[in-house]
């Protein structure tokens, strides 16, 4: 049994020998091999030039301006209005009857007191006529009682006719006058009507407008024609009613209308506020020497406000959007050496005429800001100054 318990353990001892020789051999195998390739780095690494790395990027150049702040701002504001007629009217008849004749078209120039439309007139001439028959009848009439009026009054002076037969004959005579009169009322009418079957023109000017021609059937008060005085024109337009507080009458302006400007003078303010807009109308009268646009053609009034506010003007191109719907600027914060630093300041959009806009904001006066090219640069960043104003 001792024998077999010795053999065992040198058994076990033989083992444990093998293991770890092959355990030293794997180890130096592995070691020569780290060694080999260290060694073959390093000779590559010799034998390969170092390449230099980036260089930094030069810092970029911007062009700020400065910021001129001012106590008030001068707007020059545009209201559209348009141009029209001194006087226009529409003209018709009084009576309603067929249109005989139309005399004008449209562009014609009139005088005042023109015929421009008849009427048909036959019934009246007709109804005239009979009225003057009447008349005469009753004109007969009038002096047979007026010969009877005397001849009784001369047979109750000799006593053979009572006083009652004199004043029948009296009351008969006045009777006939009054109807005499009243047939020359009826025939006065009747020249009234007639002369009323014509459409005059109430003052000198131009035909705009033909809308009824002969054979139509007018009623009362329809127009048959348009009438625009001739002279200069008038423009009317709705303007802000703080704004027409400041203007005097005879005061000068400048219209706008198809590229050119003209000249005009107002001439009244209406005295009350239109119910829907709440503007308050304006008359200007164009210059006699400008050539004013056709009627119903539209213009714009330029006026002049000026309001007390403090704030500075800058291109369109230096706003920047911010968070929320707010609106900022970059400010160029100068450093050492022409270099600045961009940081942003808040600002508040006052007014916009054409590419710039007024606002007012936290920057300070003095303080130089990028016009443009916002989008090469961000907050924080260092730049280079150079012609800055």
């Amino acid at each position: 049994m001792a024998t077999v318990s010795h053999t065992s353990a040198r058994s076990r001892i033989r083992g444990l020998v093998s293991g770890l020789g092959r355990v030293a051999v794997t180890l130096l195998f592995i070691g020569m091999a780290v060694a080999a390739g260290t060694a073959g780095y390093a000779a590559l690494s010799d034998r390969t030039p170092q390449a230099a790395g980036p260089e930094p990027a030069p810092p970029t150049t911007v062009a700020p301006r400065s910021i001129e702040m001012i106590d008030e701002l001068t707007v020059t504001r545009r209201f559209t209005g348009q141009f029209e007629a001194a006087q226009e009217v529409a003209l018709g008849f009084e009576e309603g009857g067929t249109i005989a004749e139309v005399s004008v078209r449209e562009g014609d120039v009139v005088a005042e007191g023109a015929v421009i439309a008849r009427l048909d007139t036959r019934l009246l001439e007709a109804e005239r006529a009979r009225l003057a028959a009447s008349r005469r009848a009753l004109l007969a009439q009038a002096e047979l009682a007026r010969r009877t009026n005397a001849r009784q009054e001369s047979l109750l002076s000799e006593g053979h006719v009572t006083r009652q037969r004199v004043d029948e004959t009296s009351l008969r005579l006045a009777e006939l006058e009054a109807a005499l009169a009243e047939a020359d009322a009826g025939i006065a009418a009747i020249d009234v009507r007639v002369s009323k079957a014509e459409a005059l023109t109430p003052f000198e000017g131009i035909i705009a407008a033909r809308l009824l021609d002969a054979g139509a059937v007018a009623g009362p008060g329809a127009p048959i024609a348009t009438l625009l005085e001739a002279g200069p024109a008038r423009f009317r337009v709705a303007i802000d009613p703080a704004l027409a507080d400041t203007l005097e009458p005879g005061q000068s302006v400048e219209i706008m209308t198809g590229g050119r400007g003209l000249e005009a003078r107002l001439a009244e303010l209406s005295p009350e506020l239109d119910a829907a807009t709440r503007s308050r109308l304006a008359f200007f009268d164009v210059a006699p020497e400008a050539e004013a646009p056709p009627a119903r053609s539209t213009g714009e009034v330029l006026l002049t406000e000026t309001r007390a506010i403090t704030g500075a003007w800058v291109p369109l191109s230096a706003l920047w959007q911010g968070p929320r719907g707010t609106w900022t600027i970059l400010i160029a914060e100068p450093g050492d050496a022409a270099r600045a630093t961009i940081a942003t300041e808040a600002v508040e959009i006052l007014h916009l005429d054409g590419d710039r806009a007024f606002v007012r904001g936290s920057f300070a006066d003095g303080a130089l800001f990028l016009p443009g090219g916002t989008h090469r640069v961000v907050p924080g960043e260092v730049v280079l100054l150079t012609g800055a104003e």
